[in-house]
């Protein structure tokens, strides 16, 4: 893994996170509020979760302490706090050395200790966000907002300033 590599997955993470934050801002308060996550009971109470993760493993990187979220009660403060963080967490990677990446870290995870290079911790946070972006998908179509294709592809060929075209 490489910070180029690592930096290219979060800058990702912050698009799709983006999308689905638009199309979560499409819902009713009730909607958002309904049983329907599997793991998290709601969407309102899933989207501040996968947040909350990825704060916490940059955290943990940088050697901060984290101290959780603040009350984050709109989609749109969600969405401030994520943009926020997408860009300490792309700056933070794109200063990295590949040595930096491999540093091994002590971290406590549900009660137990592990060991762990700093390039597998920020990857958690990333692929934990897409783990849950596919059960929002799965949640939201069933709310009546499905998701759009959330393919890296997709991202990939934006960000080079192609349009994707489906036939």
């Amino acid at each position: 893994m490489t910070p180029d590599t690592l930096g290219a997955l979060a800058k990702y993470n912050a698009w799709a996170n983006r999308i689905v934050l638009e199309v979560a801002g499409k819902l009713s308060e009730q909607e958002l509020k309904a049983q329907s996550s599997p793991s998290h009971s709601s969407v309102y109470r899933l989207l501040p979760h996968m947040l909350e993760c990825e704060t916490f493993f940059l955290s943990l990187c940088r050697g901060t302490q984290f101290v959780g979220l603040p009350t984050l009660p709109t989609i749109t403060d969600l969405q401030e706090q994520w943009d926020r963080l997408g860009h300490e967490m792309y700056g933070f990677i794109a200063a990295l050395t590949p040595e930096e990446l491999g540093r091994v870290l002590q971290v406590e995870i549900g009660g137990s200790q592990y060991r762990l290079p700093v390039w597998q911790l920020l990857s958690q946070a990333i692929i934990h966000s897409t783990q849950h972006r596919g059960e929002l998908s799965i949640v939201m179509t069933g709310l009546g907002r499905p998701l759009p294709n959330l393919d890296i592809l997709l991202h990939f060929i934006e960000q080079s300033g192609q349009v994707w075209v489906h036939k």
